[in-house]
């Protein structure tokens, strides 16, 4: 995983998200932690985006993350929270595909898409076994990728798409930031894409600073899905195609819950 992306990602990331319409998934894995309850576990949880909605609900959660860059940002926000929800959360640096905690938990969760940066099949056969080794044994799994979209990885290369914007600084109403992202590379047989985000902040229609950072994603069909979890020993229990339940044959989000295929349902 390239750390550039983490290095300058990180200090836009809550900017780029923390707002934007089109991204629904925090009250779904909420709700999962209400309903299996805790301990959760967060692989990739970056800078606390959906933790941080977890914990304040009174459940009790970990996060790890490759980036010390995302977790500084997290650690420094939980100084400002109450100490009840502080007490509730632990962090970890590390890999998703080799990481090992000495626990297991309730739910263990992979929110916005961590597993499209596992681009081989090992990598993404050891993220879901370390993720597997830390469910108790009526544990559930979730996580979530896109469906990909054809059309656009079959669009020229290259071309600048305007993503979203927002204000960096409250006071200042001149100053706005603008991420645009270019796709430079699709790889149909391997199935990832390489592009960068664009930063652009500008004071009025000036622009004063301008930042690149490098994205590489790799994508899934339904099929390989269902292998990898055959592979690992995880079965299906529950699997939507986006975060209001629709079934997962509308192929907008893949969204699945799992568990060892050697539990048995919780009574």
């Amino acid at each position: 995983m390239e750390e550039d992306l983490y290095s300058i990602g990180a200090k836009y990331y809550d900017g780029a998200y923390q707002n934007n319409p089109n991204l629904n998934d925090a009250p779904f894995y909420l709700d999962l932690a209400r309903r299996y309850g805790g301990p959760v576990l967060e692989i990739a949880c970056g800078t606390g985006r959906i933790l941080l909605e977890i914990a304040r609900e009174g459940i009790e959660i970990s996060g790890i993350d490759s980036s010390g860059d995302q977790l500084a940002i997290l650690n420094s926000k939980l100084l400002t929270e109450p100490e009840r929800t502080r007490n509730l959360v632990k962090t970890f640096r590390d890999d998703m595909r080799t990481f090992s905690l000495d626990r297991k938990f309730c739910l263990v969760i992979i929110p916005f898409r961590p597993m499209q940066h596992m681009y081989t099949i090992e990598d993404q056969i050891s993220a879901l076994n370390a993720a597997k080794a830390h469910l108790l044994p009526d544990g559930i799994l979730a996580f979530d990728v896109f469906y990909p979209n054809y059309t656009m990885l079959l669009q020229p290369l290259g071309e600048e798409m305007f993503e979203v914007e927002w204000r960096p600084v409250p006071d200042k109403p001149e100053s706005v930031m603008r991420r645009y992202f270019r796709r430079t590379k699709v790889d149909f047989l391997h199935q990832y894409f390489d592009g960068e985000f664009i930063y652009r902040t500008f004071e009025g229609d000036r622009l004063i600073k301008e930042e690149r950072a490098p994205l590489k994603l790799g994508y899934y069909t339904y099929p390989h899905l269902l292998l990898l979890f055959r592979h690992c020993g995880l079965e299906v229990v529950e699997q939507y195609g986006d975060f209001t339940g629709e079934p997962i044959d509308i192929c907008k989000e893949m969204i699945f819950l799992l568990r060892s295929a050697t539990s048995q349902p919780a009574p």
